[in-house]
């Protein structure tokens, strides 16, 4: 999926703003009109709005109330259509999807004000993704997928061990000057799919 210039995308305070990790995450994305999907975390809404732009139904859900408006405000700005719930992680979203994206927070830290909730993923930074990869399985329709992205700030071990229920597959990589990004497909193994 393309970066869609023509989409006016504003930036809100104590938000997580559209970084290097967005647009590869962006970048990777391939979404087909009749599928329904669901953004965890959208920050913004950068992803959210071009995942409505193509797809049947979105749903975008973020434990930031902040994000939250603004997601919707960047939804109604563009004229597009989708819901925003907020939620942390599933605990306010029943729904399955055929395609489950994330953007996680992967540094290690912990979440002391609202902004650091977009970044700190736990002392080993892996925390939060975990919880979002145990749950996943519950909310993915017959042959949908979770589209992930990772960093090497994650503990190697602990995201070994978080993905190990999922065939993998890699879709971008990208070096930066301090860490290296990449986005996967994950989806559930024979027995590890939800209900």
């Amino acid at each position: 999926m393309r970066y869609r210039r023509e989409l006016d995308i504003v930036e809100c305070q104590e938000v997580y703003p559209p970084s290097e990790d967005t647009f590869l995450l962006l970048d990777a994305l391939e979404v087909g009109e009749g599928e329904t999907v669901l953004e965890m975390g959208p920050g913004t809404g950068l992803i959210t709005c071009h995942l409505a732009a193509c797809a049947s139904s979105v749903i975008a859900a973020d434990l930031n109330p902040l994000a939250v408006r603004c997601t919707e405000a960047n939804l109604r700005r563009n004229g597009l259509p989708g819901e925003v719930r907020e939620s942390d992680l599933f605990s306010n979203v029943p729904e399955r999807f055929d395609v489950i994206v994330f953007n996680p927070p992967y540094c290690p830290g912990t979440d002391d004000d609202r902004l650091a909730l977009a970044w700190a993923g736990g002392p080993d930074g892996v925390e939060v993704t975990a919880r979002f990869l145990a749950e996943a399985p519950r909310h993915l329709d017959p042959g949908g997928r979770v589209v992930l992205l990772l960093s090497t700030e994650m503990e190697a071990s602990a995201l070994r061990t978080s993905l190990s229920p999922f065939r993998r597959v890699e879709l971008k990589r990208r070096r930066l000057f301090f860490e290296e990004l990449w986005v996967e497909e994950l989806r559930p193994s024979a027995g590890h799919d939800g209900p």
